[in-house]
């Protein structure tokens, strides 16, 4: 294993690999092949995931922990628990155990390699993990810590387990991004801000289409998910950040409206559905590709629908009421030029929302 490089400080000393740079290793039987390698370890996990993975682990670690959140005195309490004579911190689970996983490497100054049980978080290819104060994300995301891990073992077989959505909610992660779109065209139609600018919105826009046409090439012929599912599906949450349309005229607001969603409501919902359901918000009130949103949503199996996301009127409602605020908070880095901000949905306006979320 390689010593484990990182810094409390994203603005201080090292490098941060980039997604493209992370080392992802695939196939069935994966873990318990890595496993069986490892010297004696340490867990951070859910109480599910572990029960998923234990029978892939070549043999037990000599402690786990379980993370309920990322809240920094709760991932404390979870590095004090770790043995003595440990000589490496494995993630097991989903975004909330991988980047806990980060937090106790760095802590104890260990190895990490990644054991994702499903595909939809970037936290697999991140280095870079977030300040937490409870459901709150603190100081400005160019301070936050990184590690970067040894590498991730993608075991087909284990995240093949979960359910479908679970993994799908990563191409939601990915798709989300279109929000730009929606919010530059709308500018442009109106004529606020520069003119939606085709050849440099061109790139992203291929590699959505390439993800929803080749995204149902790869079920089963009952619609399943197969290994090559879960290797799209990784792959594109990985090429994201290299691929996204980066402009300031398509501000990017699904991510910013689902931490305002999880700090207003003090609670967590599975992030790329979420996203996805931010996404289908801004679309609409920008009038722009909502039908072609929710399309490739639904060609790629990624819930979005607040009945099935679990997100109850009021909590969006509230959501979108803290968003201008959230949006703008210099405190923390917050500067989204979003018409969520300007021009926030609330009142009637929320209510014609509502009412097509319920009937699209």
């Amino acid at each position: 294993m390689r010593e484990p490089n990182g810094s409390w400080s994203g603005a201080t000393g090292g490098t941060a690999r980039t997604a493209a740079e992370q080392d992802l290793r695939y196939g069935s039987g994966l873990l318990h092949r890595e496993s069986g390698g490892w010297p004696s370890y340490f867990a951070v996990t859910s109480p599910s995931a572990y029960r998923a993975a234990r029978p892939y682990l070549d043999r037990e670690p000599a402690g786990f922990g379980y993370a309920r959140l990322l809240d920094w005195t709760h991932l404390q309490d979870i590095a004090d628990s770790v043995p003595g004579g440990v000589e490496l911190i494995v993630g097991v689970g989903g975004g909330v155990a991988v980047d806990a996983s980060k937090y106790v490497a760095l802590e104890k100054g260990l190895p990490l390699v990644l054991a994702p049980t499903i595909v939809s978080t970037g936290a697999i290819i991140h280095s870079f993990f977030a300040k937490w104060k409870g459901h709150k994300t603190i100081d400005s995301p160019d301070t936050w810590p990184w590690i970067n891990f040894d590498h991730a073992v993608i075991d087909y077989d284990l995240v093949l387990e979960a359910p479908y959505y679970l993994n799908t909610a990563g191409l939601g992660d990915v798709l989300c991004g279109y929000s730009g779109f929606c919010e530059w065209r709308r500018n442009a139609r109106l004529g606020i801000g520069e003119p939606f600018d085709e050849s440099a919105a061109a790139p992203t826009a291929d590699y959505f289409r390439q993800i929803v046409e080749g995204f149902p090439l790869t079920l089963d012929s009952a619609g399943g998910l197969t290994p090559d599912s879960v290797r799209l599906i990784m792959e594109a949450v990985r090429d994201r950040d290299a691929k996204n349309l980066r402009s300031p005229a398509a501000p990017m607001a699904d991510h910013p409206l689902w931490l305002a969603a999880e700090e207003i409501n003090g609670r967590t919902w599975i992030h790329g559905e979420f996203v996805a359901l931010s996404a289908v918000v801004i679309a609409w009130r920008c009038e722009e590709g909502v039908d072609t949103l929710t399309g490739w949503l639904d060609a790629c199996k990624v819930r979005w629908r607040p009945g099935d996301v679990g997100v109850a009127r009021e909590e969006l409602l509230k959501a979108l009421e803290h968003a201008p605020a959230f949006m703008s908070d210099a405190s923390r880095g917050n500067d989204v030029r979003s018409i969520l901000r300007e021009r926030p949905i609330t009142g009637a306006r929320f209510d014609a929302l509502w009412s097509f979320l319920q009937s699209a």
